[in-house]
């Protein structure tokens, strides 16, 4: 039987113990959810003990680390199930997600599942993968969930930018995984969110991204995009195709410009 493990990493205690509970609360089948929760701690007794176990419950306490990229990376080492979910403190999903996960698509397969976070009217860029649903042989094949050169800002964009890349992404939108984000006005603004979302931040972020994507494709792999954007009709799929084109080289921009007038 496929079953989920759920990965989230936070430095908000408390609101991770009341976001787990509505997690498993929502759930068909709670009891068959491996659940870890990676915490930040400077508690030294919580450092010392390090990993605790209570049936599908598991804890983690690692030092003081900025962002989610690490603490994440840190509780997919325990995984056991075919199918990995990124929690977060702000994402709520809908009654039996875990069975529509499921039953979705077949597990043991390499790919990465998209489903809606609820902002899709306020982000049109469509191209991005906002939850982070994956299977576990597609962990198993890059060595981690959010690539480790990130803390936070911009992992979301890699994660979308190298799944589209590698043409695994299983668009499923009618799942709902709800985003509650301070900028669309679902939660208030907190230290945290502060610290994570400077615009030093983003600068930092935009820069790893560019050094990972910027001319990271094979010719061949190259070629093949651009045919395939020459020849695709669907608007949407063809964002993406230029997300993935664009990120490598921006100097093609006109080119797919002009190929889109033809297409």
């Amino acid at each position: 039987m496929q079953k989920i493990s759920c990965i989230h990493p936070t430095c908000r205690p408390a609101l991770a113990v009341e976001t787990r509970k509505k997690w498993l609360d929502s759930a068909d089948k709670p009891e068959l959810i491996e659940y870890i929760t990676c915490f930040d701690t400077e508690d030294p007794e919580k450092l010392k003990l390090r990993i605790e176990k209570n049936k599908n419950i598991i804890n983690i306490y690692e030092p003081l680390s900025f962002g989610i990229v690490k603490k994440c990376n840190i509780a997919a080492r325990y995984v056991k199930n075919d199918c990995i979910i990124v929690a977060t403190d702000d994402t709520i999903p809908e009654k039996k997600w875990d069975t529509k996960i499921l039953e979705s698509t077949d597990w043991s397969e390499e790919l990465v599942l998209n489903v809606s976070d609820g902002t899709e009217s306020k982000d049109t860029r469509v191209y991005m993968v906002k939850t982070v649903i994956l299977s576990k042989k597609r962990y198993e094949k890059l060595g981690y969930i959010l690539h480790p050169d990130f803390s936070h800002v911009y992992c979301d964009n890699f994660h979308s930018w190298i799944s589209h890349r590698d043409s695994i992404v299983l668009d499923r939108k009618d799942i709902m995984f709800e985003h509650l984000h301070p900028s669309i006005g679902k939660s208030e603004i907190d230290e945290f969110y502060l610290k994570c979302n400077t615009q030093d931040e983003y600068n930092r972020g935009e820069r790893i991204f560019q050094k990972l994507t910027k001319n990271s494709l094979s010719s061949k792999k190259l070629d093949q995009f651009v045919d395939k954007f020459s020849f695709e009709v669907d608007p949407v799929k063809k964002i993406i195709l230029a997300f993935v084109i664009l990120s490598h080289d921006t100097n093609l921009q006109e080119k797919l410009v002009e190929l889109a007038k033809t297409s």
